[in-house]
């Protein structure tokens, strides 16, 4: 195994060229952060700076340089990051006459053990070295030292402390199908692949130097699959140091090349793309599975036409007239496309073009090939193409409304004319060098339902190569846009929320046409092209409205294809983008916020626009409101918070991504943490604890791992507590409800103490504790002697105008989670006890279970009962409420407010509840439910209510009446609005 060369030799410079590098007896420069990964420099002695005439630079010892980090506004303040030895090979480095030392250089790998304070302007990197042949110890400041760090220097060099921190190795990451990573000290070390019986070996190299020494290691051709391998970075002896998850690619030939070089049919599996591209046929595949209908006919047409190289006109192999690629690459002729648009759009997609035909093809292709079931139609915009665009898209696209300009007006006035001709509610302006993915235009008109405020709405634009183009804009305090995210992660969750944003782009934008009619359109002052979208966004925020980023209408972006990418051109729209930015910054001074030049690490914070604060929720597990009572209570308690003002970031304790759970989150403009992005919740407050004034949290078992990292890396948060229910008083019922005794009571009974003084524990530590329950209250305050502020809990439930009608319904119904225990157990009395008597006195009737996590032992010995009927998991809840006569909830054991309960109440079914299910919701027997303790008051309540059609009926008017009062969201959002009051916290009035 060899050393990296980090540095590539290059054409020897003459002695003058770094003369200026020379301080005294040394010579050399602090270079900064180098691409490989760290932050570079080299030093060595000069011959006359030995001390020893005879001896010259090369058998000199190294020298040792110091890395310090300072801050120039704080003088006083400085942190030392490193001491390194200047020994690595530089065999780029010029040979001067003063016989330069090659092996001078020096490489910062981030093994630290320094935690970074906070960035202020001043923060600068300095290097020092230590003088060679002094009598005492003497630094000298290197040449490039002080490097500034503005915001993103500053992010790369706590990213660097912060992943060596504590280490004596690491891996860094797979360059091709080598491995890199550094270690230090002489211990031998080892690679284990996916937990294999032989380990690669990594010897230290000799000589040893001082500090971290990097090693590269070529991965054996086995793994070379292009699948996902496990790599562990070991000590000889076993012991585990670190690990990776890393695709081995099986070729290391570029896409692009692929695409230049290579034959059709081009391997899809291997782009950039090729996830998106599945999603649109993977879910054309179930459309058509569900509904029966046969797949468009045209769907291996328009994905031949996505798999092809987009190239601008006259780039690529010369194609005869009215031609184009083929299945296999060889020219056929170009077929119509059948495009599924609608006589009675919702929306009107404006496309405005000149020349470039194939793009304009190929873009009409895409929105077809991403599946939708928004209605729409296409309207393409002729902007005085210099090619047949018109005639070509009338006989090869007659399903597009075409609008023709006679000459060039420009992008701006395009838009506006295809504007003038749309029938659509919405408006969406769409570059013809783009490809929507699936489902992009219900997830571009979800902030319009999500958020009645809302006046446009911008799409994730994404790169040909799967990188980041833009999650919304960000316009600084001078009135420089920027996009931000620019060459990140998609599916970075700082990237996959929706947010308010300052602008988005008009490559893919979406606006009602009522507003768009408003405000004007794209202002002609910024005509042919540029700035209009951004002045757009700031017209409609001034009509009163928002406008807002929406994550998972993800549209690819090939920019530049039509404008070109090069602002200094003297010809060509794209130049316009620099003649604009003076007369947008003049209209719009006035409107501008925060830092009046761009700054990485503030762009964080300023991101988020229309928010009074920033809260954290802790949770066990991703909220899934179709799976539990508990899910639903805690995407009711964000979205009220978020109502308030602030933004919330979600965190739960496994870090799992839940596929469509994680994203609906996203889509409601909840920050969703998941791994891999963070590891842990101690990463999380240690990198931006100092961010969030509330920390909200969920269960007291999710709270005793969370306080002490709170208190140590976000002192100033409040932190709000809400238990679900009391662990302790659920146990200790279930305990009774079990008539344990003796040693199996005992050892039940400690085990409720234990709960009960972790939970009290917990209570004791947070500022305002949330509780469901009127008892639950009371029983805290009892425990703590009043010690501990508690707040009645927001539930909040949606009721229909109108129960569904008593005709047509039939039966009794239980919903839950099986996994629950009180469930079960309800379940099981219910069946032992009541369910033989309505046999004998009702036995039409039937009892219908719905739920998830049903034990198969319970299922068969359930199922087998006469008249029990197992339905299973239910999608939609209210269709259970709206289907049966009665709704049961027997349960025996159990503490807080039973979501089920407030769920059926709300939507008008008369219900059969135990006391325990009733206790906390107010429900009244005979009023609103029949509350029933033994078998014979169940029996009595069956009959009174399903042979009673009046009694029926009032029941559940007072019971829907009820919960619309009682569990409405105005209700909620002042419960809420009182804690947060309660925290001494800002918030706003909700819309």
């Amino acid at each position: 195994m060899e050393s990296p060369q980090l540095f590539e030799p290059v054409q020897a410079a003459s002695p003058q060229e770094l003369r200026h590098l020379q301080r005294g007896p040394v010579v050399g420069e602090l270079e900064g952060f180098v691409t490989t990964g760290g932050v570079a420099g080299w030093v060595c002695a000069t011959a006359s700076g030995t001390g020893d005439n005879n001896q010259d630079a090369n058998a000199a010892p190294p020298l040792a340089v110091r890395l310090v980090l300072a801050d120039l506004l704080h003088p006083s303040r400085t942190w030392q990051l490193a001491e390194l030895q200047a020994q690595q090979p530089r065999p780029d480095l010029p040979a001067l006459g003063m016989e330069l030392e090659r092996a001078c250089g020096f490489l910062f790998l981030g093994h630290s053990g320094v935690e970074l304070p906070a960035h202020s302007s001043g923060m600068v990197l300095r290097a020092f070295c230590q003088l060679p042949a002094q009598a005492a110890e003497t630094w000298q400041e290197l040449p490039g030292s002080p490097l500034r760090l503005d915001g993103e220097r500053y992010a790369l060099l706590q990213e660097l402390c912060r992943l060596g921190l504590g280490r004596r190795a690491r891996l860094v990451g797979l360059d091709g199908h080598q491995l890199r990573g550094w270690a230090t000290g002489t211990t031998p070390l080892q690679l284990r692949l996916d937990g294999g019986e032989a380990p690669l070996p990594i010897a230290p190299p000799d000589p040893l130097p001082q500090g971290e020494w990097p090693f590269q290691l070529e991965l054996p051709a086995g793994l070379c699959d292009g699948a996902v391998h496990h790599l562990q970075l070991e000590t000889d002896q076993g012991e585990p140091i670190d690990e990776r998850l890393e695709l081995v690619p099986f070729q290391l030939t570029p896409w692009a090349a692929l695409l230049e070089h290579g034959q059709a049919p081009f391997p899809d599996h291997l782009s950039p793309l090729a996830r998106e591209r599945q999603r649109s046929l993977l879910l054309w595949l179930e459309q058509s599975d569900r509904s029966g209908q046969p797949l468009p006919a045209q769907l291996p047409l328009w994905q031949r036409l996505l798999s092809q190289p987009l190239r601008r006109d006259g780039q690529g192999l010369a194609l005869p007239p009215g031609c184009e690629p083929g299945p296999d690459g060889a020219p056929v002729p170009r077929q119509p496309l059948q495009l599924p648009v609608s006589e009675q759009p919702r929306v009107s997609i404006v496309i405005p073009v000149h020349g470039q035909y194939p793009s304009t093809r190929r873009c009409l292709a895409a929105i077809a090939h991403a599946p939708t079931a928004v209605p729409y139609e296409l309207i393409v915009v002729d902007d005085g193409s210099p090619d047949a665009t018109t005639t070509w898209l009338e006989a090869e696209a007659p399903a597009v409304r075409l609008v023709r300009h006679d000459f060039a007006r420009g992008f701006n006035q395009a838009c506006c004319s295809g504007a003038a001709a749309a029938r659509g509610e919405f408006i969406v302006l769409l570059n013809n060098d783009t490809e929507p993915c699936a489902h992009w235009l219900e997830e571009l008109l979800d902030p319009f339902q999500r958020w009645p405020d809302t006046g446009l709405s911008g799409a994730q634009l994404v790169f040909a190569d799967g990188r980041l183009q833009e999650a919304g804009g960000i316009v600084w305090g001078n009135g420089e846009p920027w996009n931000y995210g620019r060459g990140g992660n998609p599916y970075d969750p700082r990237y996959a929320y929706a947010r308010q944003v300052d602008y988005a782009s008009g490559a893919a934008l979406a606006i009602r046409a009522e507003l768009w009619r408003q405000v004007g359109g794209f202002s002609p002052e910024f005509s042919p092209a540029y700035y209009e979208d951004t002045d757009l966004a700031f017209k409609v925020r001034q009509a009163g409205h928002t406008v807002r980023y929406a994550p998972l209408a993800r549209v690819i972006h090939h920019e530049g294809v039509s404008n070109g990418s090069d602002t200094e051109a003297a010809s060509g729209l794209k130049r316009y983008q620099e003649l604009n930015r003076p007369l947008f910054e003049r209209k719009w001074a006035e409107a501008f916020e925060g830092s009046d030049q761009p700054d990485l690490s503030r762009a964080e914070r300023i991101k988020d626009r229309g928010i009074l604060g920033r809260a954290l929720f802790l949770d066990h597990d991703t909220p899934r409101p179709d799976r539990d009572a508990g899910s639903h209570a805690a995407l009711v308690e964000m979205e009220l918070v978020q109502a308030l003002g602030w933004k919330v970031t979600f965190l739960p304790a496994n870090l799992a991504w839940l596929g469509r759970y994680t994203e609906e989150l996203q889509r409601r403009g909840i920050e969703a943490l998941h791994a891999p992005f963070v590891l842990s919740l101690e990463q999380v407050l240690r990198q931006r604890g100092a961010e969030f004034g509330l920390i909200y949290i969920t269960r007291y078992t999710v709270a005793q791992q969370a306080l002490p990292l709170i208190a140590r890396h976000a002192p100033q948060a409040r932190i709000l507590f809400c238990n679900a229910d009391l662990h302790h008083l659920r146990e200790l019922r279930a305990t009774r409800a079990q008539a344990l005794e003796g040693e199996a009571a005992e050892r039940a009974l400690a085990q409720v103490r234990e709960v009960q003084q972790q939970e009290l524990a917990v209570i004791r530590q947070v500022h305002l504790t949330f509780s469901y329950s009127e008892v639950e209250r009371a029983v805290i305050e009892a425990a703590t002697l009043g010690g501990a502020p508690t707040a009645p809990c927001p539930w909040v439930v949606q009721a229909p105008e109108q129960p569904a009608p008593l005709a047509g319904r039939a039966g009794l119904a239980f919903l839950g989670s099986y996994g629950h225990p009180p469930n079960r157990e309800a379940v099981q009395w219910f069946l032992d006890e009541v369910w033989p008597l309505l046999q004998q006195h009702c036995p039409e009737q039937h009892l219908h279970l719905y739920g998830s996590g049903m034990p198969a032992e319970l299922s068969a010995s359930w199922g087998a009962i006469p008249g029990v009927v197992l339905e299973g998991w239910v999608a939609d809840p209210a269709s259970v409420y709206a289907r049966h006569r009665l709704f049961l909830a027997p349960l025996r054991s159990g503490a807080g407010l039973k979501g089920k309960v407030a769920a059926a109440a709300a939507h008008g079914i008369p219900q059969l509840l135990s006391p325990l299910a009733a206790e906390a919701t107010g429900l009244r027997h005979g009023q609103e439910v029949w509350i029933a303790e033994a078998p014979s008051d169940w029996l009595a309540g069956v009959e009174q209510l399903c042979h009673n059609d009046h009694q029926w009926q009032a029941m559940g008017d007072a019971a829907h009446r009820y919960a619309r009062s009682t569990w409405s969201r105005e209700r909620g959002l002042a419960l809420m609005a009182d804690a947060l009051q309660r925290l001494r916290l800002p918030l706003s009035q909700p819309a």
